[in-house]
């Protein structure tokens, strides 16, 4: 028997209600999704030898930001599916404190700003208008961090991730994905 200890809150509604699904997309995204989400929370963190603890302990901040981020991708699109749109929706969510938090950060900001993985012109654009302090919006946030991570150009120091109340602020954003990934899920299961 499966242990519902890391899964979404509503994962055991999903069960009951699958055979009830006849989109194979729209099941096959819900199923990656919880399963996604179970390996974020039960993520530990990352292991390896002659590394520096604290360099470690930023990969692994930012490495379950990413499996967070995965998650929330994969419910993004069971979403899309569902609401018969042609793009999946992105969730704008405002956070006052992580957002002043992240902000502290200026290696973080300067990482995201000048990444080569981060060009789209939209997504700079709310980087831009977050880091001026024109809005407390948090996933680009987010977004630009899986973005620098999945394609090449973060490093855990180059992102002052080495430092605890900056891998803190990173953690809370992590909490946030999920929170909102979970959210996106139970809304598409009633």
């Amino acid at each position: 028997m499966i242990d519902y200890k890391h899964f979404p809150k509503n994962a055991i509604a999903l069960k009951a209600i699958s055979k009830k699904i006849t989109d194979s997309k729209i099941k096959a995204c819900l199923n990656r999704y919880t399963y996604r989400h179970r390996l974020t929370v039960a993520f530990e963190g990352l292991q390896a030898s002659e590394i520096e603890k604290r360099t470690l302990l930023g990969y692994s901040c930012v490495t379950k930001l990413f499996l967070a981020y995965t998650a929330y991708d994969e419910i993004r699109e069971a979403e899309k599916l569902l609401l018969e749109k042609k793009n999946k929706k992105f969730h704008k969510i405002f956070d006052f404190n992580t957002a002043n938090n992240l902000r502290r950060n200026i290696q973080l900001e300067a990482l995201l700003k000048n990444s080569v993985a981060v060009t789209d012109k939209t997504l700079l654009k709310a980087l831009h208008n977050f880091y001026d302090n024109k809005n407390n919006e948090i996933m680009c946030v987010a977004t630009a961090i899986r973005n620098c991570y999945a394609h090449g150009d973060f490093t855990a120091s180059g992102a002052n991730l080495r430092a605890v109340k900056e891998r803190e602020s990173v953690n809370k954003l992590t909490e946030i994905v999920l929170k909102k990934s979970n959210e996106i899920f139970s809304e598409i299961l009633e």
